[in-house]
């Protein structure tokens, strides 16, 4: 029974550091912001199309609708987020071979400029607190939150409540060890 409240409090505790650490992500990625230098929104829409300019980087073409379901949002919001990137020709929409109806969203040789002189920005607003921090210290901090992600992602795909039946995948980057 010890051990069980024991578990009991261990889960308390992580859960509360992670809902923390999430707090602190994001109050960071405002206040950066806020500095003036590094992440100033691309457009009216704020970091959406950013965001937006990323997955197309990433992961390739896309359609808006299979966009909205990997982020857990509506059609129409990826809709309204995508206008401007459209209109300013930093992404395009191509025929889908597999579905006329939903275009394809693919990221442009402007999107892709945009995209490299926003993270200049990014990084040049970051420059001046990274000395403060030790690189793996940041690599780890990095793992856990990519860990996190990964297990909700898993969660809602499977359309789990928790993640007690979720088993996580660790994966091995350039700053990981084998045990």
């Amino acid at each position: 029974m010890a051990t069980v409240k024991k578990s009991e409090e261990v889960a308390d505790s992580c859960t509360r550091e992670l809902e923390t650490l999430m707090r602190e992500i994001t109050r960071a990625y405002h206040d950066l912001r806020a500095t003036g230098t590094g992440a100033a929104p691309l457009s009216d829409r704020g970091s959406g199309s950013w965001g937006l300019l990323q997955v197309l980087a990433t992961e390739g073409p896309m359609t808006m609708s299979g966009l909205a379901r990997q982020r857990s949002v509506s059609r129409q919001y990826i809709q309204k987020i995508a206008a401007t990137p459209i209109r300013e020709k930093w992404i395009t929409l191509e025929p889908n071979p597999a579905d006329r109806r939903a275009p394809l969203m693919t990221i442009t040789d402007e999107g892709q400029r945009r995209m490299r002189a926003h993270r200049r920005e990014i990084q040049k607003g970051l420059r001046g607190v990274s000395r403060h921090f030790v690189a793996t210290d940041l690599a780890k901090a990095t793992a856990t939150v990519s860990l996190m992600r990964a297990m909700l992602e898993k969660m809602t795909l499977a359309g789990e409540a928790d993640a007690e039946t979720v088993r996580p995948r660790r994966k091995r980057g350039r700053h990981s060890r084998k045990k």
